[in-house]
């Protein structure tokens, strides 16, 4: 079941409100990411984003509940581990991307669920059985629409370094090329800076099978807030490095994070929390708003990595109440009309 809800959650604009005029995206959602919004309890409301591109007929308590672990092999040096670092950021960010996929919080991590691919994702119009996608559609971007609807398997990443030919639509020599290609003609997003692109490929490049520790790990607050903070600390290093462009990309990502973990805590007792986290995030936007690599910056930035411990342990105190707590989120799903038990 999908209910249209005529504005974006909180959540989204989180991240959107810290846009320039010019890089802010539209925050009305159009059909192919109406989301399952329903009241739960008496006030709060279940408007967890991923429904949006989520199988109706998959365990959606278990792909609520539970993250796909990344099969990664170590890097090679400090210098690799940075790029692979933000890669990592960029992979799992809906900032990547321009217009609608943006605004419906899609990143490469929901087709690529973990590196890998995502047998569980459908999104109206552009996928044909669960786990396809037409990568040729005008959904997200008309350079490449080739009039035909056309969904294809979405293909793992894992171990795809060695090719020499990368995508079956439109093929590019290398992937750091068809990263490049992904991006600004399939979901006609602003070119990335280089450091973006750079660390994409050596993520991905780095996806192995060597490196798989387990199938899934339990979502959890201090892992979406230990992602948002180490986007925070990649940012400084790239101040460090005299690369605004890129700092700037990695904290915008850090408070697209943020608005997951608000979504997340949507009750009305919850109140609190969820201003902490807005706070947070409008912090970020103020260090964003006048980046350099002074002493201002390199102190905002700690600043806020030091808030962003201190409201990750609070929201730890209030888990049970949240959507993070699998009784809570289980009795929001069965109040919201999906049924969290297969």
């Amino acid at each position: 079941m999908a209910l249209t809800i005529k504005r974006a959650t909180v959540a989204a604009l989180i991240a959107l409100a810290a846009c320039s005029p010019k890089e802010r995206a539209e925050t009305e959602p159009v059909d192919a990411f109406a989301n399952a919004s329903r009241s739960f309890g008496e006030q709060a409301v279940l408007s967890l984003r991923e429904l949006a591109w989520l199988d109706p007929s998959a365990d959606v308590f278990a792909m609520l509940s539970n993250d796909r672990r990344e099969c990664i092999r170590p890097a090679e040096n400090i210098d690799t581990q940075y790029l692979v670092d933000i890669g990592r950021v960029a992979f799992q960010s809906p900032m990547l991307f321009g217009g609608l996929a943006a605004r419906g919080g899609l990143s490469c991590e929901s087709c690529h669920s973990g590196g890998r691919d995502n047998p569980n994702f459908f999104l109206k119009g552009l996928s044909g059985e669960a786990g396809t996608a037409d990568v040729t559609s005008a959904l997200f971007s008309k350079i490449r629409e080739d009039g035909v609807f056309n969904p294809v398997p979405i293909p793992s990443l894992v171990g795809i370094a060695g090719k020499t030919a990368f995508g079956t639509q439109a093929p590019a020599p290398s992937l750091h090329d068809f990263i490049e290609s992904a991006v600004t003609d399939e979901f006609q997003g602003a070119p990335p800076p280089p450091a973006v692109v750079d660390g994409l490929s050596a993520y991905i490049t780095h996806l192995d099978d060597t490196g798989c520790t387990a199938a899934t790990t339990t979502r959890a607050i201090a892992d979406d807030m230990r992602q948002a903070r180490r986007a925070m600390e990649l940012a400084g290093e790239a101040l460090a490095r005299d690369d605004a462009a890129t700092a700037d990309f990695l904290l915008l990502s850090a408070q697209g994070r943020l608005g997951r973990v608000h979504e997340r805590f949507a009750g009305p007792e919850l109140k609190d929390q969820r201003r902490a986290l807005e706070r947070l995030s409008r912090n970020i936007a103020a260090i964003r708003a006048e980046l350099s690599d002074g002493d201002d910056t390199r102190a905002g930035l700690a600043a806020a990595i030091a808030g962003a411990k201190t409201v990750a342990a609070d929201l730890e105190q209030h888990r049970r109440q949240s959507l993070y707590d699998v009784e809570t989120l289980r009795a929001a799903l069965r109040a919201a009309g999906r049924n969290p038990d297969p």
